[in-house]
């Protein structure tokens, strides 16, 4: 019977630890996401699982704890900063916690641009897919008012970019009205509570801004996201963007209707709109101002031409009318002489035909007249009866008589 040796639970895990280092002497590169992140003893070291998780799906197919201390985590946060759901490639030594009996991946080094290149990968994806359901303008095509103050800012409270964006819009001179609606920019939580923001803000706006502040190129991955990307597109107010980095973009940059390097940057552009409005606001108030002022030197000027055409105007038509009337009162003073003068001639005509039918000198010839007691000349026998008096006037006086005999004559 072969003697088999015997070992201990530490002298096993030994073993075991000492086998792994020499598969992994010279590091083994590891690719996988980071999960569950958590600095340690005050920054001293951080713990996390490397997993592995089903193409197009969140299950985890595999996964290994890992480790990283001191120096090396240093190290690798300069290159690039780890946190959860990011992409790695980490050089790695194969280790067994000995008292715990359990394997481990301890963290050397890291390839940062794997991880860059992933997320390249992963934002054109995105991209591509909004591109082709016609999304990736469509916000684009939104108008943006000439003065946008209505701003709806979607951001975290108190971040470094609500900061930056609020200190840029309070220092100007323009009356912003602010509605602050809050989200989370880091971390799992930023797709469903960026969506719901957008939603909230129910095309009740001149603009919708997106911001938050600087941080690592790792930090851009949570903007890479088809769900925020679809509803800034489908969003019915222009949608504007500071992401806080230089030289990446998002996907949220590339879909909006405008993208900014900085919060900073995404304020200032709003206050140089309406700074521009107010420019040209003022300068339509002075092109109006000249112009009515032309316009009213214009008018004031034909008004006086008028009146001095209206005076000489006045002064033939008053010359004209002074002639007509001088004309009318000769033609008057003749046509009264005349006028008068025939009317005197007709006077004498009457006058003589009145003295030729005078009563006295009709008596003078011979006649008389004889009146009834009423002063009424008596022409017919029917006047008077026997016994009337009656008045005769002749020439020289009156003879009062009484009739006595009434005699008419025939033929």
């Amino acid at each position: 019977m072969t003697h088999q040796p015997v070992y201990s639970v530490s002298q096993l895990n030994n073993e075991v630890k000492n086998a792994l280092r020499q598969l992994s002497f010279q590091g083994l590169w590891i690719k996988g996401e980071v999960l569950d992140y958590k600095v340690q003893d005050g920054g001293r070291y951080a713990r996390f699982i490397l997993g592995e998780k089903d193409q197009g799906s969140n299950n985890i197919i595999a996964q290994v704890p890992a480790v990283c201390w001191g120096n090396e985590l240093k190290a690798i946060n300069s290159k690039l900063q780890l946190q959860n759901g990011t992409l790695v490639q980490l050089k790695c030594m194969l280790d067994m916690w000995v008292q715990a009996g359990r394997f481990q991946v301890v963290v050397k080094d890291i390839e940062p641009s794997f991880t860059l290149g992933e997320l390249h990968f992963l934002r054109g994806k995105i991209f591509s897919q909004l591109k082709e359901a016609g999304l990736h303008e469509k916000n684009k095509m939104v108008k943006l008012p000439l003065c946008p103050l209505k701003v709806a800012l979607i951001t975290s409270r108190g971040c470094a970019g609500y900061n930056d964006f609020l200190s840029e819009i309070k220092n100007s001179k323009y009356p912003f009205e602010i509605d602050f609606y809050h989200a989370v920019v880091q971390g799992p939580a930023v797709e469903t509570e960026i969506v719901e923001a957008i939603k909230a803000t129910k095309g009740k706006y001149d603009a919708v801004v997106i911001v938050r502040g600087g941080g690592a190129v790792t930090d851009l991955k949570w903007f890479d996201n088809l769900k925020i990307g679809k509803a800034i597109a489908n969003c019915p107010n222009p949608v504007l963007t500071g992401i806080g980095h230089e030289i990446n973009l998002t996907v949220a940059d590339m879909v909006a209707h405008s993208n900014f390097k900085t919060p900073t940057a995404a304020g200032a552009f709003l206050v140089n709109m309406a700074g521009q409005f107010v420019q040209k606001l003022n300068s339509v108030i002075k092109d109006i101002h000249e112009l009515s002022k032309d316009s009213f030197e214009r008018a004031q000027q034909g008004l006086f031409d008028l009146v001095e055409d209206i005076d000489v105007q006045a002064g033939f038509f008053l010359k004209s009318k002074k002639d007509e009337m001088s004309f009318l009162y000769r033609d008057l003073s003749s046509f009264a002489r005349n006028f008068l003068f025939s009317k005197e001639e007709e006077l004498k005509h009457l006058s003589e035909k009145i003295n030729i039918f005078d009563p006295i000198n009709t008596l003078k010839l011979g006649y008389s007249v004889t009146r009834d007691k009423n002063g009424k000349a008596v022409k017919q026998m029917e006047q008077v009866a026997v016994g009337d008096e009656l008045l005769t006037q002749v020439t020289d006086g009156a003879i009062y008589s009484t009739i006595s005999i009434k005699e008419k004559t025939h033929g």
